[in-house]
């Protein structure tokens, strides 16, 4: 019973931290920064180093793409009810974007 979610959400990690690494590579190179930027600028300074930054995009890309990653299998389940699967689904997709935002909105 559980090992489809539990892979949806692993699989929903991989694809959000390739998703962050993805867009710092397109951003870093219409910026024409000449480098790989894979976080904000001030985040280095509000976390303690460059790794800690790092190390905090890529944990709260992951946990974001978990989220939507159970969501969708929360959608995707036919043994539920219509209500119980759209209620899983947001509840899980709001339990994945708040800790993305409290992060990014303290930190920063």
């Amino acid at each position: 019973m559980w090992k489809k979610p539990i892979r949806y959400a692993l699989n929903g990690i991989l694809i959000g931290i390739a998703f962050n690494y993805i867009v710092a590579v397109i951003l870093s190179y219409t910026l024409h920064l000449g480098y790989l930027m894979p976080y904000p600028a001030l985040l280095p300074e509000n976390v303690g180093g460059e790794m800690n930054a790092v190390l905090v995009t890529m944990l709260v890309c992951g946990w974001f793409g978990g989220g939507i990653g159970l969501a969708l299998h929360f959608i995707q389940s036919n043994g539920m009810k219509v209500f119980y699967r759209s209620a899983f689904s947001i509840l899980s997709f709001c339990v994945s974007l708040s800790p993305a935002l409290v992060i990014f909105f303290v930190i920063l």
